[in-house]
């Protein structure tokens, strides 16, 4: 059974709940992945020393996992902490995102992936009918071209002939050229969770979920421009880029943070700089 936390600093809890447990650093480190140095920053409250406030509380949330504690409720003391106003302003957001299911039907330019599905067979209806309008319209300026030349002219059947044979063989090299590929149109990242993992999703810049996602789940989140997705333990997700598939996020315990565009993955110093932009 999981245990709530008392009055206590959140560091001064985990370190206490470790020493119950006759546990060192070192074995939350190799339970866990996080490095060493993080925890004992955790454990003193040197939050400064750690990579970001995102990275901070996937590595509270894993730490407090590993002890069986609440890690919801070490997550929330820590913003308490440290973060009173943010933590009270957000506090209905998360409850709503967290027990309102599914927040993703709220959006409506991409509210299913029947509606996704049909704007992708429209657009390519719509380039089939262009392609055959430009065909026809080959064939016939060909022919026009041919009858100009044997008016014109006073060669002999023969060369009026060959003249359309070439012209028919441009008209099907020309149709047989490939139609430029079609770009994606928005975003949508798939993930399917193969153990509990605490996850975040923000969507054009709006946090579309947070929360803690149960081994075997699959989940669907879709954007205009952009979806950030940071995973708490990406060797426990599988993600796909509008159908396609990208494999593991990353190693076993590790927090990364994934930012995705149509026209593909972001690197992470670009999806931080685009982040402060907006």
């Amino acid at each position: 059974m999981k245990r709530r936390f008392l009055t206590i600093m959140i560091g001064d809890t985990l370190r206490a709940e470790r020493e119950k447990q006759n546990l060192t650093i070192k074995d939350i480190e190799k339970g866990t992945s996080i490095r060493s140095l993080y925890i004992d920053c955790i454990e003193k409250g040197e939050y400064q020393q750690l990579p970001g406030e995102v990275y901070t509380k996937g590595f509270i949330r894993n730490y407090a996992n590993f002890l069986k504690l609440d890690a919801d409720a070490a997550v929330k003391q820590y913003m308490d902490e440290n973060h009173p106003a943010a933590a009270v302003a957000a506090e209905p957001e998360e409850n709503s995102t967290m027990r309102e299911e599914p927040p993703k039907k709220k959006a409506a330019a991409f509210s299913t992936g029947n509606d996704f599905r049909q704007r992708v067979e429209t657009s390519h209806k719509r380039q089939n009918k262009l392609l055959l309008v430009l065909i026809a319209l080959i064939v016939a300026g060909g022919a026009v071209y041919l009858f100009a030349s044997e008016g014109g002219s006073g060669v002999s059947d023969k060369k009026p002939a060959q003249t359309a044979a070439q012209s028919s063989g441009a008209s099907s090299s020309a149709s047989a050229k490939p139609v430029p590929e079609k770009k994606n149109d928005g975003v949508e990242v798939t993930a399917v969770f193969t153990d509990r993992c605490w996850t975040e999703v923000k969507a054009d810049g709006k946090t579309v979920f947070e929360g803690t996602v149960e081994k075997g789940k699959t989940e669907s989140w879709k954007g205009r421009e952009k979806v950030v997705i940071t995973a708490g333990n990406a060797g426990a997700v599988e993600l796909k880029l509008n159908g396609k598939e990208l494999g593991k996020a990353g190693k076993t315990g590790q927090v990364v943070e994934k930012t995705y565009t149509p026209d593909g993955e972001v690197s992470a110093d670009q999806g931080r700089k685009d982040s402060k932009k907006s």
